[in-house]
């Protein structure tokens, strides 16, 4: 016997709603990227104020006095600063764009970051997104100007990873 319940389509096979969407324009992405690069300082600024209360509440021990003797050589310092800050900027990116499709930055702007055909991105496809943002940046940000002249207003990072930062529909 037939059941009479209606049978829902599989989110996966249901034609993208791109044709909802517009492109999001240069301005919008560019407001949306500095709230999440000031998102990201105060992270880090949390984060180092918080990795040097722990080093200094357990200066006692001797774990915490090797760290503090190498922590006291500035190269080391820097370093680990560096690399830590920049697990923290890929990690917010790609987890965001991964998770939601869209940075808080994004999301208070109202974009989200899709695949070219509307799917949702990748964590692979959001890691190439991310390093394609440096072949973006180093020709004087031309890739980022890129669209401004794009018909379908993608930079080069986007065209690179296949991606499109959308308005979301309201």
């Amino acid at each position: 016997m037939a059941s009479t319940k209606p049978q829902l389509a599989d989110p996966e096979h249901l034609p993208p709603q791109v044709s909802l969407s517009r492109p999001a324009g240069f301005f919008s992405r560019l407001e949306a990227f500095t709230i999440d690069l000031v998102i990201l300082s105060i992270v880090e600024l949390l984060g180092t104020a918080l990795i040097q209360t722990f080093l200094r509440f357990f200066k006692l021990t001797g774990l915490a006095a090797n760290i503090n003797t190498l922590m006291e050589n500035s190269t080391y310092t820097i370093a680990i600063g560096a690399a830590l800050t920049t697990l923290l900027v890929i990690g917010y990116y790609t987890f965001f764009w991964t998770l939601v499709g869209f940075t808080p930055g994004k999301a208070l702007l109202g974009l989200k970051v899709v695949r070219s055909n509307g799917a949702k991105v990748s964590f692979s496809r959001s890691i190439l997104r991310f390093f394609a943002y440096w072949i973006s940046a180093i020709p004087l940000f031309l890739g980022f100007f890129w669209v401004l002249w794009d018909p379908k207003r993608q930079s080069w990072h986007d065209k690179i990873a296949g991606t499109q930062v959308l308005y979301i529909p309201k």
